[in-house]
């Protein structure tokens, strides 16, 4: 009897278990906790329905066309003892982006464009636009306005190929920008560089610039200008220094500005978020006046405004100067005004 309580007691041992009872040499984990978790309730159990959205204009279709390759050379710029006018740079840059699309930003303004400016979005205050926001798609241009009640939309029809809406390629393309900044000026080349991926042509002014504008003040400009093998401008930074003499002594004022195109012949288009609305938002849609222009909202009441500068210099025409005055403006007509 004893002999076979030893050979149970040592089976047991060999198996890994304590045959008194007890905890085994090897710690064992405690058994798994539950944590109680909550039930769902029927509420949340119901699927969000999302708000249901109007919007006001449609989609871009897809262009079909392919962008000509960059040349292998540079497009040539005419030079006068060895000094490129800033103006022929301006007119190289317009050509050049006739025909391709692209994104540029002045200071705080965006631009996308398709070829020809069949199809662009604009946001922003420089171009002299009569609205933030601005849409051209299938021959209709669209501007978008926060209203008291809730967003006022205008429609007018836009034919980019007419000679009435040259207006537009020129103020998207930046021509107008550019050609207040540094068209009336001469550079020159001092190298080449890469920029953003992209071999550009470096220019500066061909001399020191610093025009008298008052008594006792003096505006010096300094500028330099990034131009691709296409003739594009891809890059500008003008500083505008203003010296006054006071009785307190010399004062400067600068002013910084910045021109970019970041893409060229890669740009697509799409439809802004913003012109889609909670159908519950109120919309007034207006058209324009049978005998207005197409360019009759977006150019200048009257032949220039300008741009305000330090004071004491001379006021430069803005971007919607002299060559962004057009027909005189006339009130559009309210064609509806619905609730969403």
């Amino acid at each position: 009897m004893h002999r076979r309580t030893v050979v149970v007691a040592l089976l047991v041992v060999l198996a890994g278990c304590n045959a008194f009872g007890g905890a085994s040499g090897t710690d064992r984990s405690e058994a798994a906790t539950l944590t109680p978790v909550e039930v769902p309730t029927a509420e949340s159990l119901r699927t969000a329905t999302p708000t249901p959205t109007e919007c006001l204009a449609p989609r871009v279709a897809a262009d079909d066309r392919t962008p000509a390759p960059t040349p292998a050379t540079p497009v040539p710029l005419a030079t006068t003892d060895g000094a490129v006018a800033g103006g022929d740079i301006v007119a190289g840059h317009g050509a050049a982006l006739d025909d391709l699309s692209f994104s540029l930003r002045m200071d705080g303004t965006r631009v996308r464009a398709m070829p020809g400016a069949s199809a662009f979005t604009y946001e922003g205050v420089t171009l002299g636009f009569r609205s933030v926001r601005v849409f051209a798609v299938a021959g209709t241009i669209y501007r978008l306005r926060q209203v008291e009640d809730g967003v006022a939309v205008a429609q007018q029809a836009y034919d980019p190929d007419s000679p009435e809406s040259a207006w537009y390629r020129d103020a998207l393309t930046g021509e107008n920008w550019l050609d207040e900044r540094i068209g009336d000026y001469n550079y020159t080349q001092v190298g080449t560089r890469t920029w953003n991926g992209t071999e550009v042509r470096v220019f500066e002014e061909a001399r020191d610039i610093e025009v008298l504008v008052g008594s006792g003040e003096a505006l010096t400009v300094e500028s330099t200008v990034l131009v691709d093998r296409r003739g594009v401008v891809r890059h500008v930074r003008q500083v505008r220094t203003l010296q006054r003499d006071t009785i307190d002594g010399i004062v400067n004022t600068t002013e910084v500005e910045t021109f970019t195109v970041g893409e060229v012949g890669t740009v697509t288009v799409g439809r802004p978020d913003a012109f889609c609305v909670p159908g519950s938002e109120a919309v007034t849609v207006t058209t324009p006046a049978p005998t207005a222009t197409d360019t009759a909202v977006d150019r200048a009441p009257t032949g220039t405004t300008t741009t305000p500068t330090p004071v004491g210099t001379e006021s430069a025409p803005s971007a919607v100067g002299s060559a962004a005055a057009g027909p005189s403006t006339r009130s559009p007509t309210v064609a509806a005004s619905r609730p969403g």
